[in-house]
């Protein structure tokens, strides 16, 4: 079997995880829990391990991976399903699909390191963001293990777990890729990216791992960590909304939604604060972080990827594709960045435009799967 089609699966997954994760909370009796862990377990981590794969031989100028290397990938996505069957049936096994988690992305994590050997000079410095987004869900895992044999520190091990995989693996991962993905989309040059992926990185961990520890027992060290969150994060801003901004912000195109997806980080950090001084619920937060993060980063980067996994060798084809995926992209986004404000503010209505956008986005996307479309 070739990668792209497997590539594809983990993107259809991916869009199946978040319908269901936001519908049904609605009609079934869950944990508070299940949205978020239906659609990161079921589909980002999953999804996330495979555009790695599919980006690694990019930021090493290897060889394409070949299909097996999307096994930890595919094994990720078997800890999902697990985890998933536990939030409906028996909680208990959550600790198996934590231990199948782990071997994806230490698997993932060791084939990186072998492409990186492989270099002829240097990799991309987008590489390093990678990996160190593999130790963050590495570390959250092992936080969320460590809970099942610690239970009185549960609540603190959670948010430790919690964190590290939202801001560590999904963060990191997100902005090591949307520094080259934003000018690629966007169809503009931009000459800070590197100097900005190799100069940032320390204060984004940092401010990672405190924000992760303050969640579970300190909030000053969390606001210090949204400090450090922040700083770099402006400079990108600053990118979208001052240099470029009439290159990003159009009414079509993955570049709009990419952008969005900035934005909306930047909502999220800053409502972490507001919960860090008891002025949100957590549960707003993270639940938020649904439409204003994940979806518009999710439709505008399959936006983009779909098309050339689906017309490797047929370039009409292709812009054809990315065109239609991407029409009324800023609407699409709109809705998004909407529903999770009136979401984050305790507006449950917020649901309401963003199952809407989403419905339209997966109507194309299995649109565009027939060959004649």
């Amino acid at each position: 079997m070739k990668l792209h089609p497997l590539l594809i699966v983990l993107l259809l997954t991916t869009l199946v995880g978040f319908a269901s994760g936001l519908l049904l909370p609605q009609l079934l009796p869950l944990r508070p829990s299940a949205p978020l862990h239906l659609i990161f377990a079921l589909g980002i981590m999953p999804l996330i391990m495979g555009a790695m794969t599919y980006f690694v031989p990019v930021l090493t100028r290897t060889r394409t991976a070949e299909p097996r290397a999307l096994a930890p990938a595919l094994l990720a996505l078997a800890a999902g399903l697990l985890l998933s069957f536990s939030l409906f049936f028996s909680f208990s096994l959550y600790p198996l699909a934590a231990l199948l988690g782990l071997v994806a992305a230490g698997w993932l994590s060791l084939w990186i390191l072998q492409r990186k050997r492989q270099t002829l000079g240097r990799p991309h410095p987008g590489l390093l963001w990678y990996q160190l987004a593999l130790l963050a869900l590495i570390g959250g895992l092992l936080a969320i293990l460590a809970a099942f044999f610690l239970p009185e520190q549960w609540g603190p091990l959670r948010r430790l777990h919690l964190h590290l995989n939202l801001l560590g693996f999904v963060g990191l991962t997100a902005l090591g890729t949307l520094r080259v993905l934003l000018p690629t989309t966007g169809g503009y040059s931009d000459p800070d990216a590197g100097p900005w992926l190799m100069q940032q990185w320390p204060w984004m961990v940092a401010g990672t791992l405190l924000i992760a520890a303050g969640a579970a027992w300190s909030p000053a060290a969390a606001l210090l960590g949204v400090l450090l969150w922040l700083l770099p994060l402006a400079r990108l801003l600053k990118s979208l909304l001052v240099t470029h901004r009439s290159t990003v912000w159009r009414s079509h195109g993955a570049v709009t939604s990419l952008a969005g997806a900035v934005l909306g980080l930047l909502v999220i950090l800053l409502s972490g604060a507001a919960h860090a001084e008891g002025w949100l619920p957590p549960t707003n937060t993270t639940h938020a972080f649904i439409p204003l993060f994940l979806l518009p980063l999710v439709s505008g980067a399959a936006t983009h990827l779909l098309p050339l996994w689906l017309s490797t060798s047929n370039k009409q084809r292709e812009q054809s594709l990315r065109s239609r995926l991407g029409r009324y992209s800023a609407v699409r986004a709109t809705l998004f960045l909407l529903g999770g404000l009136f979401i984050l503010a305790g507006q449950g209505w917020g649901l309401v435009p963003v199952l809407l956008a989403l419905a339209q986005f997966l109507v194309t996307v299995l649109l565009s799967l027939r060959p004649n479309y």
